[in-house]
């Protein structure tokens, strides 16, 4: 059960990184280096979920024989990525120059991103943590195959 503590660990530590932005981005005294510095941080925490998430999550659903599992790993990877295109707009939209000029309101944007993320979090560890759990714990070869002994 390791993978999915990893997981969750993941998580907690993304939504910290997410408020440290805010946080900077909302203190006066705190320079756009320091803004930059941060969101780079949450963005690096970003892409190590995610590969996390490949290894351990889609993984154990796609090796399932139930076809429910199929669908979800479906279904998971796919909001997974309409969950980064809505970050990758949003760094698009949110250059360091725009954050420079409106603090604020890139302070609002991330409150949405993070919005997003809880709402993320939530379904995972309620609907998708347990069916995984079950699959790690009752498949050996599931195991293997998200990379876990």
């Amino acid at each position: 059960m390791r993978g999915l503590e990893l997981i969750e660990d993941q998580h907690r530590e993304l939504v910290r990184l997410t408020d440290t932005v805010i946080e900077m981005a909302c203190d006066s005294r705190s320079g756009i280096e320091q803004i930059a510095a941060a969101r780079h941080a949450l963005g690096q925490a970003v892409i190590r979920h995610v590969e996390s998430k490949q290894k351990i999550i889609t993984a154990a659903l796609q090796v399932s024989a139930d076809p429910t599992h199929q669908a979800l790993a479906w279904r998971f990877t796919e909001d997974l990525m309409k969950l980064r295109q809505s970050t990758s707009e949003h760094y698009g939209v949110w250059t360091m120059a725009r954050i420079a000029e409106d603090r604020q309101g890139f302070a609002v944007a991330v409150r949405y991103q993070r919005r997003l993320l809880r709402a993320r979090i939530g379904w995972e560890e309620s609907a998708v943590f347990p069916i995984v759990a079950a699959l790690l714990g009752a498949a050996p070869i599931a195991k293997r195959a998200a990379g876990i002994r």
